[in-house]
């Protein structure tokens, strides 16, 4: 928080930000994007408040909006790894892929422990065709949380189109083990087209 805004500021700013956060978990995302655009009015210096309307922008599909949040929570707090997850998250969604792997490449330098990075990395590595670098990253996430049933699908999909059918039956199995829902996404994707009715494909 900025170290010059009077006390009775910075306790009006939380309030509005704990009022946004309180409307954020009831869907109320209309209300809470007011209540943390108040909290930033208040008190700008503080990059919570932005990182709490970045989220529900993105949560609402406003990713440019989104983008400008989370760049600007980044210039005053400095490299932070939900943050940076975040953004980068939000540039893979946009397509912008060089600039997803940039950020979550430096999100799992901070923090190596957490699969959703890898995961996402990968699925950015993937689009850009550079599948065997994905295939190391969604093998990373599975490595540390063996039952990360989107991670097994997205394996799955690029072992597929590796033409690697065996890995790509045995992981989308797993997929489809943990969430039932997997088989039905499967099927509506033509990423195992090259797979099915081959017979080490018994997935699907």
């Amino acid at each position: 928080m900025s170290d010059n805004t009077p006390p009775e500021i910075n306790s009006e700013a939380n309030r509005y930000n704990t009022m946004g956060i309180a409307q954020a978990n009831q869907n109320m995302n209309i209300q809470a994007i007011a209540s943390f655009s108040k909290a930033i009015e208040l008190d700008p210096e503080n990059p919570g408040f932005w990182y709490n309307r970045g989220i529900i922008y993105a949560g609402d599909n406003s990713l440019p909006l989104a983008i400008q949040d989370f760049t600007r929570a980044l210039e005053l707090r400095g490299d932070d790894a939900d943050i940076l997850n975040n953004r980068g998250s939000v540039y893979a969604m946009l397509g912008e892929y060089d600039s997803a792997i940039s950020d979550l490449s430096k999100c799992i330098e901070l923090n190596p422990n957490q699969p959703e990075p890898y995961n996402t990395r990968a699925a950015a590595l993937a689009q850009k065709g550079e599948y065997v670098a994905a295939i190391v990253d969604f093998s990373r996430a599975i490595g540390i949380k063996p039952q990360y049933a989107e991670a097994h699908f997205n394996l799955a999909r690029v072992n597929s189109l590796m033409g690697r059918c065996d890995l790509a039956s045995a992981h989308l199995k797993e997929a489809m083990t943990l969430q039932p829902a997997y088989k039905q996404v499967a099927r509506a994707t033509g990423d195992f087209s090259a797979c099915i009715g081959k017979p080490e494909f018994t997935a699907l």
